[in-house]
């Protein structure tokens, strides 16, 4: 016994370290870019990721502009379009990863992930490299559904720092979701099944929340809903930063909300990968 703990204290060298670590990027870049690849050849996929927002921004928010005229806005008056941007991204950005989820489930029923445990890589490798795809793919179409709301008359505050800071929520936001939906796929028996979370997931956390209204124009139990979802958080802060609006709630909130989100859905995501490359 103490031989085996005397050689479990010894330090792993260097070069072994290395080589690990050269293992773990080049199996998450490897499946990154197959999934990218993959993605960019499908323009069914991208064309259903954008079809609803985009129908939301041009329906709903030019039938809806007279209904909201200034929203505290430093550049102006925010028409409704402006005002409901923020929240069609983030609908943008839980559709992509709710859909790059579903390529995890369909590699795992085909199989395809068990050949990947047998590659020379480590097993975190396989799960980043699908995360990391899932959360790029939400990045250029939520890119796409604000360069379309910037063709309106736009009051966007063109900062390098607001964009920037704009990027870090949607990143905490969509990598929450990311991890959520691959903790989903590795515990679905079937596509139909994981379907079903698009339909439960997008229209009730749009709705309640303040991506459509503000949070103080909401009914009482509504209002109380909305502060369990983290869409909430997110249009508020991308919304002040994008657009210069008052802050419903703050970002010494939103921001450490978000993270915290960010931190359970990728954990939850981890901890089911596990258990099913366990089996």
């Amino acid at each position: 016994m103490a031989t085996m703990l005397k050689a479990a204290a010894k330090p792993v060298p260097v070069a072994e370290n290395n080589r690990e670590w050269d293992g773990m990027l080049t199996g998450v870049y490897t499946l990154w870019l197959k999934h990218m690849r993959k993605f960019v050849s499908s323009k069914l996929e991208i064309m259903a990721t954008l079809y609803l927002p985009l129908l939301w921004m041009l329906l709903f928010g030019v039938c809806m502009e007279s209904m909201i005229k200034s929203f505290g806005s430093k550049s102006g008056s925010l028409g409704y379009k402006d005002f409901i941007t923020p929240g069609v991204m983030l609908l943008t950005g839980l559709t992509a990863t709710v859909l790059g989820g579903s390529t995890l489930l369909m590699e795992r029923l085909n199989g395809i992930i068990k050949e990947y445990l047998v590659a020379p890589v480590p097993r975190l490798a396989v799960l980043l490299g699908t995360l990391g795809s899932g959360l790029t793919k939400a990045l250029l179409q939520v890119s796409v559904v604000l360069l379309v709301g910037m063709l309106f008359d736009s009051a966007l505050l063109l900062q390098p720092l607001r964009l920037l800071a704009g990027l870090l929520v949607i990143v905490l936001f969509s990598a929450g979701f990311v991890g959520i939906s691959a903790g989903v796929a590795c515990q679905s028996n079937g596509i139909e099944e994981y379907h079903a979370l698009i339909l439960i997931l997008n229209m009730p956390l749009l709705f309640l929340s303040n991506a459509l209204y503000p949070l103080e124009v909401m009914p009482r139990i509504i209002q109380i809903a909305a502060y369990f979802n983290p869409t909430t958080y997110a249009a508020d802060a991308l919304r002040h930063l994008l657009y210069g609006t008052r802050l419903e709630l703050g970002l010494q909130i939103d921001l450490p909300v978000l993270s915290l989100f960010m931190l359970f859905g990728l954990w939850y995501g981890y901890r089911h990968f596990q258990r099913t490359t366990m089996v």
